[in-house]
């Protein structure tokens, strides 16, 4: 199985027949609960319990399990001993060192290949703070899938999982207006990319800049008030 679609076929596989299993629960459970996760807005130390989460989505407590430990092991949420498991809390410095490391990985990929990007995405003011995120997400994804690195999509793809609540909380505020102007420019510079990737890479850095401008303020007003994303959460699921 690749782990991306733009990896190449491992050697002998035959690509007329599709091998692909049925998911197993466990792999069902981890989709669910990541769908949650974005969907929901995350509360900083929100506990993740396992009854709860198997009630929710009529699965039982063992795949539910699976799924969170393995959500933990890629630091998309925190394991406590004798306590469960939680949504991380949003620290700044954690944040920051998330944009170094996705910024370096987000221009590495994209000088790896330039080939034209053929979907096409749209900003509009109706839009949700959770799909203005998941809009610029997919733009970092496709970035890092046009590499055919399977590491480098694995480093987005927990970039973006993990920033994601920041990404909504600047939509959600003020400084909407500017995310957005932002945004518009890099969606118009994705479709020159293999023509002029110097300007693709210079509209992702300063659209990455806004964002990681953003975080003091932002992890500040988040802790002050308990919870990320939109306010009135749960703080357990």
């Amino acid at each position: 199985m690749r782990c991306c679609k733009n990896a190449p076929p491992q050697r002998g596989a035959d690509t007329n027949f599709s091998t692909e299993p049925e998911p197993a629960k466990a792999d069902i459970a981890y989709d669910a609960i990541r769908r949650i996760l974005h969907n929901n807005g995350r509360v900083p130390g929100q506990h993740l319990r396992e009854q709860d989460l198997a009630s929710n989505l009529d699965l039982g407590r063992t795949p539910i399990r699976e799924a969170l430990q393995r959500l933990a092991a890629e630091g998309k949420i925190q394991y406590i001993p004798q306590k469960g498991f939680f949504t991380r809390p949003m620290l700044e410095g954690t944040l920051l060192d998330f944009y170094v490391v996705g910024s370096e990985t987000l221009i590495s990929a994209l000088n790896r290949k330039r080939p034209q990007i053929p979907e096409s995405w749209a900003v509009a003011d109706k839009l949700s703070p959770d799909e203005l995120a998941l809009t610029a997400e997919a733009i970092f994804t496709r970035i890092a899938e046009e590499a055919s690195n399977c590491e480098a999509c694995k480093i987005v793809q927990r970039f973006c999982f993990c920033t994601h609540p920041l990404r909504m909380e600047i939509t959600a505020s003020e400084l909407r207006p500017a995310f957005v102007e932002s945004l518009e420019k890099l969606i118009a510079a994705m479709s020159e990319l293999g023509a002029a990737t110097n300007l693709v890479e210079s509209a992702l850095m300063n659209h990455l800049d806004l964002e990681r401008d953003a975080v003091p303020r932002v992890v500040q007003e988040v802790n002050e008030r308990g919870l990320t994303g939109l306010p009135g959460h749960a703080k357990s699921l």
